[in-house]
Protein backbone atom coordinates (compact mmCIF):
# COMPACT_ATOMS: atom_id res chain seq x y z
CA UNK A 1 0.00 0.00 0.00
CA UNK A 2 1.43 3.20 -1.15
CA UNK A 3 0.88 6.53 1.63
CA UNK A 4 -0.75 9.53 0.05
CA UNK A 5 -1.73 12.59 1.70
CA UNK A 6 -5.12 13.92 2.26
CA UNK A 7 -6.23 16.12 -1.00
CA UNK A 8 -5.24 19.09 0.63
CA UNK A 9 -2.04 18.42 1.33
CA UNK A 10 0.49 20.80 -0.09
CA UNK A 11 2.76 19.80 -2.42
CA UNK A 12 6.98 19.71 -3.27
CA UNK A 13 6.65 21.65 -6.59
CA UNK A 14 5.25 25.53 -4.75
CA UNK A 15 8.22 25.77 -2.41
CA UNK A 16 11.00 26.70 -5.33
CA UNK A 17 14.73 26.07 -4.68
CA UNK A 18 16.41 27.63 -1.44
CA UNK A 19 19.39 30.12 -1.04
CA UNK A 20 22.10 29.01 0.64
CA UNK A 21 22.65 31.21 4.14
CA UNK A 22 26.35 32.41 4.69
CA UNK A 23 25.49 32.07 8.71
CA UNK A 24 24.61 29.28 11.32
CA UNK A 25 21.47 29.37 12.25
CA UNK A 26 20.12 26.63 14.25
CA UNK A 27 16.09 27.09 15.66
CA UNK A 28 16.00 27.69 19.08
CA UNK A 29 13.59 25.67 19.47
CA UNK A 30 15.77 22.91 18.53
CA UNK A 31 18.25 24.29 20.88
CA UNK A 32 16.35 24.15 23.88
CA UNK A 33 15.08 20.15 23.10
CA UNK A 34 18.56 18.98 22.70
CA UNK A 35 19.11 20.41 26.07
CA UNK A 36 16.15 18.78 27.76
CA UNK A 37 16.13 14.80 28.68
CA UNK A 38 12.41 14.98 28.38
CA UNK A 39 10.00 15.07 25.45
CA UNK A 40 7.22 16.64 25.54
CA UNK A 41 4.14 14.93 26.61
CA UNK A 42 1.50 17.49 25.50
CA UNK A 43 0.37 19.52 22.70
CA UNK A 44 2.78 22.20 21.20
CA UNK A 45 2.23 25.28 19.69
CA UNK A 46 2.57 25.48 15.87
CA UNK A 47 3.09 28.78 13.57
CA UNK A 48 1.66 28.60 10.02
CA UNK A 49 4.68 28.78 7.57
CA UNK A 50 3.56 30.13 3.75
CA UNK A 51 1.39 27.42 2.63
CA UNK A 52 0.96 25.02 5.00
CA UNK A 53 -2.69 23.78 6.08
CA UNK A 54 -4.48 21.93 8.23
CA UNK A 55 -3.32 18.79 5.90
CA UNK A 56 0.60 18.79 5.46
CA UNK A 57 0.67 20.30 9.46
CA UNK A 58 -1.31 17.06 10.33
CA UNK A 59 0.57 14.64 8.24
CA UNK A 60 3.89 15.58 8.67
CA UNK A 61 2.70 14.85 12.62
CA UNK A 62 1.02 11.91 11.87
CA UNK A 63 -2.35 13.19 12.49
CA UNK A 64 -5.87 13.43 10.75
CA UNK A 65 -6.41 16.67 10.29
CA UNK A 66 -9.82 16.51 11.46
CA UNK A 67 -8.41 15.56 14.34
CA UNK A 68 -5.77 18.71 14.23
CA UNK A 69 -8.93 20.76 13.05
CA UNK A 70 -11.10 19.81 15.98
CA UNK A 71 -8.08 19.58 18.83
CA UNK A 72 -7.91 23.78 17.50
CA UNK A 73 -11.80 24.49 17.49
CA UNK A 74 -11.97 24.85 13.86
CA UNK A 75 -13.60 23.38 10.79
CA UNK A 76 -12.31 21.10 8.97
CA UNK A 77 -12.34 23.01 5.92
CA UNK A 78 -10.77 26.22 7.42
CA UNK A 79 -7.99 28.06 5.15
CA UNK A 80 -5.04 28.82 7.81
CA UNK A 81 -2.85 32.08 7.90
CA UNK A 82 0.78 32.37 7.18
CA UNK A 83 1.82 33.67 11.12
CA UNK A 84 -1.31 32.14 12.46
CA UNK A 85 -0.83 30.12 15.69
CA UNK A 86 -2.38 26.76 16.07
CA UNK A 87 -1.33 23.61 18.58
CA UNK A 88 -0.42 20.23 17.53
CA UNK A 89 -1.54 17.24 19.74
CA UNK A 90 -0.26 14.28 20.64
CA UNK A 91 -1.82 11.38 18.89
CA UNK A 92 -2.71 10.05 22.41
CA UNK A 93 -4.70 13.92 22.41
CA UNK A 94 -5.71 13.55 18.64
CA UNK A 95 -7.51 10.32 19.64
CA UNK A 96 -9.44 11.57 22.37
CA UNK A 97 -10.53 14.50 20.20
CA UNK A 98 -12.02 11.61 17.45
CA UNK A 99 -14.66 10.47 20.23
CA UNK A 100 -15.20 14.01 22.49
CA UNK A 101 -13.08 12.71 24.63
CA UNK A 102 -11.62 15.07 27.13
CA UNK A 103 -8.04 16.43 26.06
CA UNK A 104 -6.71 15.91 29.48
CA UNK A 105 -7.70 11.81 29.78
CA UNK A 106 -6.14 9.41 28.19
CA UNK A 107 -8.27 6.53 26.89
CA UNK A 108 -7.20 2.54 26.81
CA UNK A 109 -9.35 1.71 23.73
CA UNK A 110 -11.07 4.38 21.56
CA UNK A 111 -13.81 3.04 19.38
CA UNK A 112 -14.22 4.81 15.58
CA UNK A 113 -17.01 5.47 13.67
CA UNK A 114 -15.42 2.54 11.57
CA UNK A 115 -15.57 0.21 14.19
CA UNK A 116 -11.64 0.07 14.60
CA UNK A 117 -10.48 0.13 18.33
CA UNK A 118 -7.62 1.81 18.50
CA UNK A 119 -5.74 1.79 22.02
CA UNK A 120 -2.90 4.08 23.77
CA UNK A 121 -0.11 4.80 22.15
CA UNK A 122 2.73 1.81 22.79
CA UNK A 123 5.61 2.71 25.19
CA UNK A 124 9.07 2.72 23.07
CA UNK A 125 10.97 -0.02 23.55
CA UNK A 126 14.57 -0.67 24.54
CA UNK A 127 16.53 0.49 21.35
CA UNK A 128 17.90 -2.01 19.35
CA UNK A 129 21.94 -2.60 18.92
CA UNK A 130 21.56 -1.89 15.34
CA UNK A 131 19.73 1.95 15.79
CA UNK A 132 21.08 5.03 16.80
CA UNK A 133 19.63 8.25 17.93
CA UNK A 134 18.63 11.03 16.27
CA UNK A 135 16.87 14.48 18.05
CA UNK A 136 13.43 15.79 17.68
CA UNK A 137 11.66 18.19 19.10
CA UNK A 138 9.34 15.57 20.97
CA UNK A 139 12.69 13.71 22.28
CA UNK A 140 14.93 11.27 20.77
CA UNK A 141 13.51 9.04 17.60
CA UNK A 142 16.28 6.29 15.58
CA UNK A 143 17.70 4.83 12.87
CA UNK A 144 19.07 2.54 11.62
CA UNK A 145 23.18 3.44 12.79
CA UNK A 146 24.32 3.73 9.30
CA UNK A 147 21.46 5.68 8.11
CA UNK A 148 21.80 8.28 11.15
CA UNK A 149 25.14 8.79 10.26
CA UNK A 150 24.29 10.19 6.81
CA UNK A 151 21.64 11.71 8.43
CA UNK A 152 23.41 13.93 10.78
CA UNK A 153 26.70 14.38 7.95
CA UNK A 154 23.09 16.22 5.61
CA UNK A 155 22.26 18.22 8.39
CA UNK A 156 25.28 19.60 9.73
CA UNK A 157 25.88 20.70 5.51
CA UNK A 158 21.98 21.89 5.90
CA UNK A 159 22.83 23.77 8.94
CA UNK A 160 26.19 25.29 7.79
CA UNK A 161 25.02 26.20 4.03
CA UNK A 162 20.85 26.89 4.23
CA UNK A 163 20.76 27.47 8.11
CA UNK A 164 18.30 25.26 8.39
CA UNK A 165 18.49 22.45 11.21
CA UNK A 166 16.81 19.25 10.15
CA UNK A 167 15.20 16.74 12.75
CA UNK A 168 12.22 14.10 12.29
CA UNK A 169 8.59 15.66 12.94
CA UNK A 170 8.55 13.80 16.29
CA UNK A 171 9.52 10.50 17.95
CA UNK A 172 7.68 8.11 15.72
CA UNK A 173 8.93 9.96 12.45
CA UNK A 174 11.60 7.82 12.22
CA UNK A 175 12.41 4.11 13.12
CA UNK A 176 9.15 2.29 14.43
CA UNK A 177 8.71 -1.22 16.30
CA UNK A 178 5.96 -3.27 15.04
CA UNK A 179 3.43 -2.22 17.62
CA UNK A 180 3.96 1.78 16.82
CA UNK A 181 3.29 0.97 13.37
CA UNK A 182 0.22 -1.05 14.16
CA UNK A 183 -0.97 1.69 16.25
CA UNK A 184 -0.32 4.38 13.60
CA UNK A 185 -2.16 1.78 11.27
CA UNK A 186 -5.02 1.41 13.24
CA UNK A 187 -5.49 5.15 13.54
CA UNK A 188 -5.54 5.35 9.89
CA UNK A 189 -7.84 2.78 9.30
CA UNK A 190 -10.42 4.82 12.21
CA UNK A 191 -10.00 7.97 10.31
CA UNK A 192 -8.36 9.63 12.86
CA UNK A 193 -4.46 9.59 12.05
CA UNK A 194 -2.83 9.85 8.53
CA UNK A 195 -1.87 7.38 6.18
CA UNK A 196 -0.28 4.08 7.39
CA UNK A 197 1.20 1.34 6.29
CA UNK A 198 0.14 -1.82 7.61
CA UNK A 199 2.65 -3.12 10.36
CA UNK A 200 5.79 -5.51 8.46
CA UNK A 201 5.73 -3.29 5.14
CA UNK A 202 6.41 0.20 6.01
CA UNK A 203 10.74 1.53 5.49
CA UNK A 204 9.92 2.64 8.73
CA UNK A 205 10.14 -0.04 10.66
CA UNK A 206 13.91 -0.95 9.21
CA UNK A 207 14.78 2.38 10.48
CA UNK A 208 15.58 4.14 6.54
CA UNK A 209 12.67 6.48 6.49
CA UNK A 210 12.34 9.95 8.04
CA UNK A 211 9.23 12.24 8.23
CA UNK A 212 10.49 15.94 8.11
CA UNK A 213 8.98 18.19 10.52
CA UNK A 214 8.36 21.25 7.63
CA UNK A 215 8.40 21.85 3.88
CA UNK A 216 11.89 24.24 4.55
CA UNK A 217 13.59 20.84 5.51
CA UNK A 218 11.98 18.97 2.97
CA UNK A 219 13.35 21.59 -0.11
CA UNK A 220 16.83 21.19 1.57
CA UNK A 221 16.80 17.40 1.66
CA UNK A 222 15.35 17.40 -1.79
CA UNK A 223 18.54 19.39 -3.14
CA UNK A 224 21.20 17.51 -1.12
CA UNK A 225 19.88 14.35 0.20
CA UNK A 226 21.02 12.28 -2.90
CA UNK A 227 24.67 12.78 -2.15
CA UNK A 228 23.87 11.39 1.31
CA UNK A 229 21.72 8.65 -0.04
CA UNK A 230 18.17 9.91 0.54
CA UNK A 231 15.49 10.19 -1.68
CA UNK A 232 11.94 11.19 -1.67
CA UNK A 233 9.86 7.89 -2.34
CA UNK A 234 6.61 8.44 -2.07
CA UNK A 235 4.46 10.73 -4.66
CA UNK A 236 2.85 13.52 -2.81
CA UNK A 237 4.17 13.33 0.62
CA UNK A 238 6.62 16.27 1.04
CA UNK A 239 8.00 14.86 4.01
CA UNK A 240 8.70 11.40 3.57
CA UNK A 241 12.17 10.40 2.74
CA UNK A 242 14.29 7.07 2.45
CA UNK A 243 17.30 6.39 2.51
CA UNK A 244 18.41 4.11 -0.59
CA UNK A 245 22.00 4.00 0.31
Amino acid sequence: MIEYPSSGAARRGSRGRLARASGLLVGPALALALTSANPAAAAVPHTVGPGETLSSIAGANGLGYDSLAAWNGLDSEALLVEGQTIEVPTLDEAVATGVAVAPSSTPTSVPSTTGTTVGSEPAAPAPASWLAPVETLEGTAYLDAGVAASWEAMRQESIASYGIDLYPAGTLSAYRSPDQQAYLYDLYLSGLGAPANPPGSSSHERGVAVDVADEAMASVVEEIGPSYGFAATIPGEWWHFEWLG
